[in-house]
């Protein structure tokens, strides 16, 4: 059994390894846009100018400062948006997808890792299956690839920090099971390190960090584990200073001045019903295969586990009022709008807290009902034909995938596809040649516009829209926000779209 599970854990790495080179591949051609021009203005100049690392350090730490005092007080990824990869050339600007992509399956498989072998006590190749299942479809099926990966601002202030998110959490998670001091200190030193940073980032990110942190640390208390109740007390004062220092900002009254009144009630209620649309839109068939196929592993997992699983209706309101927390940020200070960057966070958690709730339910049916539920013998065809289960298991699921995608006509009369996986889409971009158009189209738009300094220039429409890569475009609209900055940038007098014969 336990030779068949490792062997389908390795082909399942292999698939998940193959599904990721088409989001890394795409990335050479990725371009900056929207608020881009604005944070690169601020931080490129500087590097062309002096090529010293340590002048644009200290330019990106001004202008951190100055947002903090002047627009908002997220310091750990507004420094990060200045500082970029871009910021030294923008050549380099595709490896904001590398570097995000990167840590977000890394920071993902090491969460999961830590609550399947630690806290469920899977075995290894079960722990692999789970944990690399829900991160394919955690990366494949986030809500806004763009957002969440290839354009910087997006991908930097979200998708990265709510990684390390993931990391503090589990390196402290791994923390508590350890009997030595000398164990504990290798996961609590790093975790240190990233509170205060977790703590400055996105406000959905360290606000739920928060409330898990002064969860563990309640229930240390309770288990009466002093060491790990004062190093987890540690990192949450860090985090939650963090926290407060970024929303005393003076930047964030004057930006709310800006959006408009928030509202405490407006945000819960929205939060809430919003927690419950996402959990079902999240739900495609694909994504139940999954659940359905990792059930029985789960149920097992519960059904072994020596916990007490007496509390399920409190544990569900506490796993979804956690979810839920994700968006209350967001609606609190904007009303019924969110930003697709945030929704990603939202469906990243969707995985880890439905395999929570399943596993806690499993645990209190089995135990509670031990001896008198009926036996499917599906325990017994997982031991004896895996292998078997997990192949009629890999075909439907492709099967699902393709029947989620839509085929429609495109505006050149040709084939147009859509609700493809992010590999999927990104691969379809790259062998149509549409990546490349769309990398092309951006560097004449470049050329033109610094060919023409103190000048209104005039572009054309984007014509190649890779669906990972292309973020917002200008407008016909000079005085718009994103139009002016990319004027700015280059410096000519205004930038617009005309028509394309212009």
């Amino acid at each position: 059994m336990h030779l068949t599970q490792s062997r389908c854990a390795k082909v399942l790495g292999v698939i998940f390894l193959l599904s990721l080179i088409p989001l890394y591949c795409i990335a050479r051609y990725d371009y900056l846009s929207g608020d881009d021009f604005w944070y690169l203005a601020g931080t490129l100049p500087v590097w062309q100018q002096t090529g010293s690392v340590a002048a644009v350090l200290q330019a990106a730490l001004e202008q951190t400062v100055q947002r903090y005092f002047e627009w908002q007080g997220n310091f750990s990824f507004i420094f990060l948006t200045f500082l970029q990869p871009a910021s030294f050339g923008e050549q380099y600007y595709g490896l904001t997808a590398v570097l995000t992509l990167t840590t977000l399956v890394v920071c993902a498989l090491y969460f999961f890792r830590v609550l399947l072998r630690s806290y469920m006590q899977a075995t290894r190749s079960i722990g692999w299956i789970i944990s690399l299942l829900l991160t394919f479809l955690l990366v494949q099926y986030m809500y806004e690839p763009v957002e969440g990966l290839y354009w910087h601002p997006g991908a930097i202030s979200y998708t990265f920090f709510y990684a390390l998110g993931l990391w503090m959490l589990g390196l402290l998670l791994q923390m508590v099971q350890h009997t030595t001091l000398h164990r504990r200190l290798l996961c609590f030193v790093p975790a240190l390190i990233l509170a205060p940073i977790v703590g400055g980032s996105n406000y959905s990110t360290a606000l739920v960090s928060a409330m898990l942190l002064f969860l563990l640390v309640i229930y240390l208390f309770w288990k009466k584990q002093r060491q790990n109740v004062v190093l987890c007390l540690v990192a949450l004062v860090l985090l939650t200073a963090a926290l407060l220092i970024s929303i005393l900002a003076p930047g964030n009254g004057m930006r709310q001045d800006t959006v408009g009144e928030a509202s405490v009630i407006k945000g819960l209620v929205t939060s809430i019903v919003y927690a419950v649309y996402s959990m079902a839109n999240a739900t495609t068939v694909p994504v139940l295969l999954v659940w359905v196929f990792l059930a029985p592993l789960v149920y097992r997992l519960a059904k072994q586990s020596e916990l007490d699983f007496s509390h399920p209706v409190w544990a569900m309101v506490l796993l979804f009022g956690l979810y839920a927390a994700l968006g209350m940020p967001c609606f609190y200070a904007l009303g019924f709008a969110i930003p697709e960057r945030n929704i990603n966070l939202i469906y990243f958690s969707y995985y880890p807290v439905v395999l929570c709730a399943m596993f806690y339910l499993f645990g209190w049916i089995s135990h509670r009902f031990a001896g008198r539920l009926p036996d499917w013998h599906i325990s017994a065809l997982y031991e004896k034909r895996f292998g078997t289960v997990f192949t009629a298991f890999c075909l439907v699921f492709a099967l699902a995938v393709g029947g989620q995608i839509a085929v429609g006509k495109g505006e050149d009369g040709g084939l147009a596809f859509s609700r493809m996986p992010a590999g999927m889409s990104a691969a379809y971009s790259l062998v149509t040649g549409e990546a490349q158009a769309f990398h092309a189209q951006m560097l004449e738009r470049a050329e033109i516009c610094r060919s023409a300094p103190g000048e209104d220039v005039v572009l054309t429409e984007r014509v190649a829209e890779p669906w990972v890569l292309a973020y917002e475009d200008i407008t016909t609209d000079p005085a718009d926000w994103k139009n002016a900055g990319m004027a700015a940038y280059y410096g000519n007098a205004s930038v617009r779209l005309g028509d394309t014969g212009q």
